[in-house]
């Protein structure tokens, strides 16, 4: 049984949650009850990669994205088809589930440098890629499918060690490259500064506020070296912050640890003094990888539960896609719903229908796991929507 719980209760978990952050500080009260005073609706944030569509899905909460501004990095628009499984996105929602700003965060945009078995290089960072790795249609046969010299967009998480493990990669055409990661060294006489094995030029641009090694940013890059160095066109801090009040759900690395109940995660600190641990804490350590939800309180998550997570686990979660079949393949057994490939070859469970019914403009509710190409998902359940 999946250790994540029912739709129905991630989201009383969430209204729950919004309550115990409103009760953490009477300045960010804003759940209502009490007095005339009209206040305003509480928002909620998560960061976490999309697990399903239909309402994207995202550490196992359905957002409605109908409405939503869509945004990349860089605050670039884009048409909500432009979201896909396996991409980081931050979710700004009026805590009801009805999302109004959807980010999502690239770690990098470049050129391949080399490929190895379960890894590749892009601008000087190995790239860890898994069997939970979601690759874009046009990559048939994966990791395989990717050579030196191709330009990439890769999605996923860093770790404070520098290492990177990839959600989703995509080609790109892009005009510049971009790159997310710790400042490893800083040379202000020659206005360099390092991340893993990229030297980058500063010279023609403005730095964050207090930049030092250890730093987390973001960098806009020319697609050309230099003096065997990368040219930053920008530079800016690569922290999120959520606003004071959100009821906030948070996947990352854990980056500082003092403590299973002081650390922080993707730089921002969590308070876990009051925090439950459904799976334990031995394995809360520095590098970990974390879900953790809470409320924000100046600028401290104030956690109600941390769950500790494995790749094996995030595998085990699984996918969803909901929605009307736009195509269906009946030689290969497959459909196609929200412009994802669902095979259904193998042991499913169909529920208020049968196979027969598998036809172009029925609503099906789907579950199931990555396939091994990283681009099909093998339906484990399907259940018809009437």
């Amino acid at each position: 049984m999946s250790k994540h719980p029912s739709r129905f209760t991630r989201f009383a978990r969430v209204a729950c949650s919004s309550l115990v952050g409103a009760a953490l500080s009477v300045l960010l009260a804003a759940c209502g009850g009490g007095g005339g005073t009209d206040q305003p609706a509480r928002s909620a944030y998560a960061f976490g990669r999309i697990a399903g569509f239909g309402s994207i899905v995202v550490n196992g909460v359905h957002y409605d994205e109908t409405s939503a501004r869509i945004q990349d990095e860089d605050g670039a628009d884009h048409a909500r088809g432009e979201l896909q499984l396996g991409m980081m996105v931050e979710v700004e929602s009026d805590g009801s589930g009805i999302a109004h700003d959807i980010r999502f965060l690239s770690l990098m945009r470049g050129p391949v440098e080399s490929v190895a078995t379960g890894s590749l290089v892009v601008l000087g960072q190995t790239v860890t890629v898994n069997a939970s790795t979601v690759f874009e249609t046009s990559m048939a046969g994966g990791l395989a499918a990717i050579k030196p010299g191709m330009v990439v967009r890769i999605f996923g998480l860093l770790d404070p060690s520098g290492s990177y493990t990839a959600t989703r990669i995509d080609s790109s055409s892009a005009d510049s490259y971009a790159l997310l990661g710790f400042v490893t060294a800083a040379n202000a006489t020659a206005k360099t500064l390092s991340i893993g094995n990229a030297l980058i030029d500063v010279s023609a641009v403005s730095l964050p506020s207090g930049l030092a090694v250890g730093s987390l940013v973001r960098v806009k890059l020319q697609t050309t070296k230099v003096n065997g160095a990368w040219v930053a066109t920008s530079v800016r801090s690569g922290m999120r912050h959520p606003h004071d009040g959100d009821h906030a759900e948070i996947e990352g690395i854990v980056t500082d640890f003092t403590s299973t109940t002081s650390f922080s995660v993707d730089g921002m600190p969590v308070d876990a003094s009051n925090a439950k641990f459904p799976n334990g804490t031995s394995g809360l350590v520095k590098g970990a990888r974390v879900e953790v939800e809470g409320a924000v309180v100046n600028g401290v998550l104030i956690a109600t539960t941390v769950e500790v997570e494995s790749d094996e686990e995030i595998e085990a979660q699984g996918l969803e896609v909901d929605g009307m079949i736009t195509t269906v393949n009946t030689t290969n057994s497959t459909i196609v719903v929200h412009g994802v490939t669902v095979s259904y070859a193998g042991a499913v469970e169909f529920v208020g229908g049968t196979v027969m019914d598998l036809k172009v403009g029925t609503k099906v509710e789907i579950h199931g796991s990555l396939g091994s190409d990283g681009m099909t998902v093998n339906a484990t359940r399907i259940r018809f929507q009437h």
